[in-house]
């Protein structure tokens, strides 16, 4: 029975394609070195350069806003430049400034090159998801984008681990590599990209206004909101990096050694099951119940951890476990669903600019969630029943947009049926994409 779970486990995961060993290959490498950079940057910033933990924060928040601002502009590129070409030449963007970065001095030197860095952060997976797209076709993707999803863990693992040992050397010229690390995985990356064999060039020309396709995703009211509840599910990795850690050390009585087991239990659970909860997302129905199961169990993830408060070390230490769980759960059900759904209702000439704005939502969610969170574990119990809250009225949004969505069927190149006309048939569209 073992050997035939490991089996189907490891089918799962099989590639059969070579264009899908190269994305996965493609990514894993980029992965790697934002685990480098992600490992080593803030000590690089203290005391390689010198800078104080709140010039740090000021630089990094302002480098976050340039990125967020210029996700929309930067990924519209692909118009012109295609998908493949755009995201090879940011990962050069990045390899390029990353070495500015090593050598940058004082605060102004840190922010520019920071902010540049972050230019690249945004496009990066709606690039890789139309390039799954490209080869995998609408069965396909979104297995394989769980297959991507989980070996960007790998990837990320390895880098963490693999700066551990140069962090440890201390010195400005360690430090300093594994900055210069992370810009040799972005190379190596891009060189890895150019090995694609695909077509993703656009087959209509580019509008003349750059923003002309953007009004189309404005007037896509379904969508929009599709992406705003997103943006709320999209909480977890603040819940993980922020919420436990906080409520680990301020409202309970676990040792704070824990943290470090509940994140590889994160990490790892990510790794083995990412691709079994995304390979049976084939429609709008089976992404919007991915959606509303992640709403469910992060709200369950925020009242599980109210008990803590009152129990004794073990069995605080058990609660904390599952939470950690639940939060894993929701953290893989709405990667499934946002996939099928942010791709499958975008029309296939506009998708550069449909999946930019779709990415907002959880940009918008890692610059206001860290405080957000943050104040709701300063209130305790209270805060902990109104985090649940949200997530719950989420789940509700939800059912109502997929509702819409399954109604309009899935965009073509005419995109998404005008608000009042007849809608197809549900099964005839799922069918016909």
């Amino acid at each position: 029975m073992i050997k035939g779970s490991l089996r189907k486990l490891v089918s799962d995961y099989s590639l059969p394609g070579r264009n899908h060993r190269i994305i996965a290959l493609g990514v894993v490498v980029n992965a790697s070195g934002s685990g480098f950079y992600l490992t080593g940057s803030t000590l690089y910033f203290l005391k390689g350069i010198g800078l104080t933990a709140a010039q740090v924060g000021l630089g990094l928040t302002i480098a976050g806003l340039f990125g967020f601002l210029t996700t929309i502009p930067v990924t519209l590129l692909a118009k012109r430049l295609g998908p493949l070409t755009l995201l090879r030449s940011l990962q050069l963007w990045r390899a390029a400034w990353l070495v500015a970065l090593a050598f940058s001095d004082g605060m102004v030197g840190f922010t520019l090159c920071a902010s540049m860095v972050m230019v690249s952060q945004g496009p990066i997976f709606p690039m890789v998801q139309i390039l799954v797209n490209t080869t995998a076709g609408s069965a396909d993707r979104t297995r394989m984008l769980g297959v991507i999803s989980s070996v960007i863990n790998v990837g990320m693992s390895f880098g963490t681990l693999a700066a551990a040992p140069l962090i440890s050397m201390h010195g400005l010229p360690w430090l300093r590599s594994v900055i210069l690390a992370g810009a040799a995985c972005s190379v190596l990356s891009s060189l890895v990209f150019r090995m694609l064999d695909v077509d993703t060039s656009s087959a209509e020309p580019a509008p003349q206004k750059w923003y002309a396709g953007l009004m189309d995703v404005a007037r896509d009211r379904p969508y929009l909101a599709l992406s705003a509840v997103n943006g709320i599910l999209f909480l977890h990795p603040v819940l993980l990096g922020v919420a436990i850690p906080l409520w680990l050390v301020e409202a309970t009585n676990a040792p704070q050694g824990l943290l470090s087991a509940l994140l590889f239990l994160n990490t790892v659970l990510a790794i083995v099951f990412q691709v079994h909860f995304a390979k049976n997302i084939r429609s709008t129905a089976d992404g919007t119940r991915s959606l509303l199961r992640s709403g469910l169990a992060l709200g369950l993830f925020s009242l599980v951890l109210i008990p803590t408060l009152y129990t004794d070390v073990w069995l605080s230490v058990v609660i904390l476990v599952t939470a950690t769980i639940l939060l894993t759960c929701g953290e893989l059900y709405q990667g499934a669903g946002a996939w099928e759904l942010s791709i499958r209702h975008a029309p296939d000439s506009k998708k550069a600019e449909y999946l930019a704005v779709f990415s907002l939502g959880g940009s918008v969610a890692n610059i206001v969630g860290p405080a957000l969170v943050a104040v709701f574990i300063t209130w305790g119990a209270p805060g902990m029943v109104v985090l649940a809250a949200l997530f719950a009225v989420a789940s509700g949004l939800v059912v109502v947009v997929g509702g819409r969505l399954a109604r309009s069927g899935p965009a073509g190149e005419a995109g998404p049926l005008a608000a009042g006309a007849p809608s197809a048939d549900p099964a005839s569209a799922e069918a016909a994409s």
